[in-house]
């Protein structure tokens, strides 16, 4: 299963590389960035032939009308407000690539060391991983599938290349959410590896009699080195979060947005399926399935997504149950000890571990739900319009 996660995490790199999202080399040997000339003009040019392809796909489009003979406006206006905001959103996504691209050259390197100083962290997450590359690679086949079903009696280079531009566009948004979702998988593998020596800390600090003997100093000493060790380790990975946070902020919001009116354009679509029965008769029964699978995989894959940072959230949240315990220890420890117990506490007080982008929002549970509240009200006012005036 190893060779398979490394697998997936060089393809990912490589996808990245042909999309232009990543527009930086990457040395594995040297574990450097650099950005040449020749991925600078590559990722440029990627991303120049896929915006000129879509202006050309939307100034060349049809109306919805000529493809659903049933459909009404209703349906025209909210497929041309997602795909807006979904061109709109990946324009300003990438722009923040280009804009800060030192800033991810770094971070990238940042997670190259944390990944060589703890080779280990794979194993912590590579489940997370391969289940987040298995349904973006099911969801985009199911796309593909689907959409060349649909166009292959008027399949043309021209309408080839809309079509590659369109599907580029699912494939820009999947590598930014990929590299995100690996980032902080890789967090909380290293939060589990720091949790479970704190644990180890703990369980020896218990088995300490205080004795104030050679021995009993030593241990403490000994102790408090892992501890401080522990606590450095934790302020790094939460500062390496920030740092992340802050690069992605701007490009989270953006494709947060997209998801948001996906979601709800997708629950409008299966009710206009069941409704309006004339808008899949024409319809090819595996262009159905496939359909229904994307939509399957698709919805799962957001769901990931959503439990990748809450397990982070949570591996966080076990460290500072874990240094509660300190006042279960018995009295008399070393001075040393005490200390450092207290600082990496207080440390912990002082900087809570939160996700907040742009100001705009925190990602926790109880902010999702409230998400997922509103995507259920907006889909239900949708689909009231269309009962009373359709």
């Amino acid at each position: 299963m190893l060779l398979l996660v490394k697998w997936c995490l060089k393809t990912c790199y490589l996808y990245g590389r042909f999309t232009g999202v990543l527009n930086f080399k990457f040395d594995f040997k040297k574990g450097h960035s650099v950005a040449t000339n020749k991925s600078t003009i590559c990722s440029a040019a990627s991303h120049l032939l896929m915006f000129s392809l879509l202006i050309y796909h939307v100034v060349k489009s049809r109306s919805i009308a000529s493809l659903w003979k049933y459909a009404n406006s209703l349906h025209g206006y909210v497929l041309m407000v997602i795909a807006g905001f979904r061109l709109i959103c990946v324009f300003l996504a990438l722009v923040s690539r280009w804009s800060q691209r030192r800033t991810f050259m770094r971070i990238f390197e940042s997670f190259w060391s944390l990944y060589k100083k703890n080779p280990e962290i794979i194993q912590y997450c590579q489940r997370g991983i391969l289940s987040k590359y298995f349904c973006v690679t099911m969801a985009e086949t199911f796309q593909i599938i689907a959409t060349m079903v649909l166009m292959r009696n008027q399949l043309t280079l021209a309408l080839g290349l809309r079509i590659w531009a369109v599907l580029s566009l699912t494939a820009v948004i999947n590598v930014i959410i990929m590299q995100y979702f690996i980032a902080m998988a890789s967090i909380r593998a290293r939060y589990i590896l720091l949790n479970k020596n704190l644990r180890m800390v703990l369980a020896e600090t218990r088995s300490l009699n205080p004795n104030r003997s050679g021995v009993f100093v030593t241990r403490c000493c000994c102790l408090a080195d892992r501890l401080e060790e522990i606590a450095t380790e934790q302020s790094n990975l939460q500062k390496l979060t920030e740092q992340l946070s802050k690069a992605y902020q701007g490009q989270v919001v953006c494709l947060a947005i997209s998801y948001y009116l996906n979601m709800v354009g997708s629950f409008y679509l299966l009710f206009s399926i069941t409704k309006y029965k004339g808008l899949t008769q024409d319809t090819s029964l595996i262009v159905t399935i496939c359909s229904l699978a994307y939509f399957g995989f698709y919805y799962l894959d957001c769901w990931l997504n959503t439990l990748n940072i809450f397990y982070l959230l949570d591996e966080h949240n076990k460290m500072v149950k874990l240094l509660d315990q300190r006042t279960l220890l018995r009295p008399g420890l070393d001075q040393r000890l005490d200390t450092v117990f207290e600082d990496f506490i207080l440390n912990l007080t002082r900087n809570p571990f939160k996700l907040r982008f742009l100001g705009l929002f925190e990602i926790d549970r109880v902010s999702t739900f409230a998400l997922g509240n509103s995507l259920l009200t907006h889909s239900l006012l949708l689909i009231q319009y269309d009962v009373e005036h359709f």
